[in-house]
């Protein structure tokens, strides 16, 4: 929450999510800046299963609420564990979980939902993580180790002071490289080398900064992998100009008709109302993940009309194909547009 060209691993379209009520059962320091959240059920259920790779929706109240990598193992079933970083820049959550949350507090989360799923075959992965990105990787080697996957781990952190899971890493990782300090050219030489160590056909899975996730996937494909065995996820929607989405446009402001074809449900979205929110009013709830056009895990299928598309998931191919479109973010380029919904 595995990938193609300019996209994510994409999970289908999900039903209505799954309300769960956990219980803040531990909070500890994870890194600098960083803390584990340990999560249970609230009623004593058992909670849903999830694989490596996979993140939880936080209602953190007032509306807010944001995605976390959860980052210990599958095979522990009693709890979920997430690791957040403080954000000087926080828009809400990182400050709302680090000053606000209490053990014992009572949080509310949707189940699971996984765009980034660990794929594994005969081929031994490359794992790339940057900072607080090791936090899906970490589940990813942790499940590996369990298992017996042989794997292969490069770490980059500020220091060891910011370094989350070191050792946890270092004790079940059958081969982890640890890169601390390093400016931007020593990153790309560090990620060029990892990737010089491997067969090109390994399957690399990226999680960090928007820039250290472009630099490793830029010096993968010059490596000659395919873009098929690039799995890698954004924590926020990237800006940068390979990922610019269409702004601007008289089309964002128009009027047009909705149709849910197995719904068997029309409606109209007004001007900045996105067709999540219009489909929800008419009864039919699309389940989202990141809500920001990003993760992929709402991308549904168009019918008929022109999609108008906003998000950072789609190739430029995918895009002219107009077959599919993120309803989280998307609009309608026409005045009519039907998804198979």
């Amino acid at each position: 929450m595995n990938a193609v060209a300019e996209r994510f691993n994409r999970v289908a379209p999900a039903d209505p999510p799954t309300v769960l009520h956990l219980r803040v059962k531990a909070i500890r320091p994870a890194a600098a800046d960083i803390r584990l959240f340990e999560l249970s059920s609230a009623d004593g259920a058992p909670l849903p299963p999830w694989s490596a790779g996979a993140h939880l929706r936080l209602q953190l109240g007032e509306g807010l609420e944001r995605c976390y990598s959860l980052c210990n193992t599958p095979q522990q079933r009693d709890c979920y564990v997430i690791a957040v970083k403080r954000e000087a820049a926080s828009r809400g959550g990182s400050a709302f979980l680090h000053h606000q949350v209490e053990e014992g507090d009572l949080l509310t989360a949707a189940a699971p939902v996984n765009a980034f799923p660990l794929v594994v075959d005969e081929r031994p992965p490359l794992l790339l993580a940057a900072g607080i990105g090791i936090t899906p990787l970490h589940a990813m080697v942790a499940d590996m180790a369990a298992r017996g996957v042989r794997h292969r781990l490069h770490y980059f952190a500020r220091g060891l002071a910011h370094a989350a899971f070191f050792h946890e890493l270092a004790a079940c990782s059958q081969g982890m490289s640890l890169h601390l300090g390093l400016d931007g050219a020593e990153t790309g030489r560090a990620i060029a080398a990892a990737l010089a160590g491997v067969p090109c056909s390994s399957p690399l899975y990226v999680c960090g900064p928007a820039p250290f996730i472009e630099a490793a996937r830029d010096h993968a494909r010059q490596a000659g992998w395919r873009e098929d065995d690039i799995h890698f996820e954004w924590f926020a929607a990237p800006t940068g100009a390979s990922h610019a989405v269409i702004h601007a446009s008289d089309q964002d402001h128009h009027v047009f008709e909705l149709v849910l074809q197995r719904s068997g449900v029309s409606c109209t979205v007004s001007p900045g109302q996105s067709i999540v929110a219009a489909a929800a009013g008419a009864g039919v709830v699309i389940g989202t993940s990141c809500g920001e056009g990003f993760c992929g895990s709402c991308e549904s299928t168009v019918l008929e009309g022109l999609p108008l598309h906003r998000d950072s998931v789609l190739s430029a191919a995918e895009r002219a194909s107009g077959r599919t479109l993120m309803p989280c973010v998307s609009r309608c380029a026409g005045t009519r547009l039907v998804l198979d919904l």
